[in-house]
C-alpha cells in the first residue's frame, strides 16, 4: 500500500485519486484561515475532461484518503 502523505495542497497542484478510480484534482484555492481549512478544486477524468468544480470542500482526513500528490516524472 502506498504511503499516505498529509502535505498541504497548494493552488495549481495536481493530486491523483487513489484506486479504484483514476481522476485528477487540480487545486484552485486553499483557505487555511478558516477552521477547518477548506479548498476548491477541479475534478478531471484521465483524459483531462472536467467532471466537476468543487467549491470550499473541507480539508480533512478524507482528502488524504482519496488523493495523493501527483509526482511528475521526466525522462
Amino acid at each position: 500500500m502506498a504511503r499516505q502523505t498529509e502535505s498541504l495542497p497548494r493552488p495549481g497542484q495536481l493530486w491523483l485519486s487513489r484506486p479504484p478510480y483514476l481522476m485528477l484534482a487540480r487545486v484552485v484555492e486553499v483557505d487555511t484561515a478558516s477552521e477547518p481549512a477548506v479548498l476548491s478544486y477541479e475534478l478531471r477524468d484521465e483524459d483531462g475532461s472536467l467532471l466537476e468544480a468543487v467549491q470550499r470542500a473541507v480539508l480533512d482526513r478524507g482528502w488524504w484518503r482519496t488523493f495523493q500528490p501527483l509526482a511528475r516524472r521526466f525522462g
